[in-house]
């Protein structure tokens, strides 16, 4: 729904208008995470941009728009393209449209169990336990097949059949090339 976005000021001790746009509520399809993502009309540069953790606490903002109007704290906002911690505010044109939103919130912090920053959802730091890494990590993700290889060269996976890097030809390690076959690569001849 359209809004207008505030952010408090810490130095001057007063909300200041971060822009006018569509608030929209994202849910990622893999991961099921959801975040708050808020763009200014016309120009489109992002002004709100966080995750929603059981951390977030929407209150009423003080003052005669308390009806249409919400503050939260979210300790890592990414709209400025780094992480810093915010005190925002959004108001809405009609107090049911602010009652939509924080009935959605609401939905979302519920369906979000384990804090951010708890340490249940950091990393054991036990050194007698393994760490697996779960389907969605990067090094899943780009690990090579099941019975591949990595080049040695140039870092280039390679699929179990190939005898020789698809971008180097550097032989596979543990296997000889025959002599008729040249590990300098493919010789062009023009004529």
């Amino acid at each position: 729904h359209r809004a207008k976005l505030f952010r408090y000021e810490m130095k001057s001790k007063e909300w200041k208008e971060r822009g006018v746009g569509d608030m929209k509520v994202l849910r990622h399809t893999a991961t099921g995470k959801v975040r708050l993502l808020m763009r200014r009309d016309q120009v489109l540069k992002i002004c709100c941009n966080h995750r929603i953790t059981s951390e977030l606490k929407l209150t009423p903002m003080a003052g005669p728009a308390s009806s249409k109007s919400w503050t939260w704290y979210t300790s890592c906002d990414f709209a400025d393209g780094v992480p810093k911690p915010e005190n925002l505010a959004i108001r809405f044109k009609y107090p049911e449209t602010a009652q939509e939103f924080k009935s959605i919130l609401d939905k979302c912090i519920e369906e979000t169990h384990i804090p951010e920053h708890s340490p249940a959802a950091s990393p054991s730091t036990d050194s007698t336990s393994t760490a697996v890494p779960d389907a969605g990590s990067l090094a899943t993700k780009f690990a090579p097949p099941p019975g591949g290889w990595i080049c040695e060269i140039c870092c280039i996976q390679n699929n179990t059949s190939v005898l020789k890097c698809a971008a180097c030809y550097n032989p596979k390690p543990g296997k000889v090339t025959p002599p008729s076959q040249s590990s300098k690569g493919p010789i062009f001849q023009t004529g």
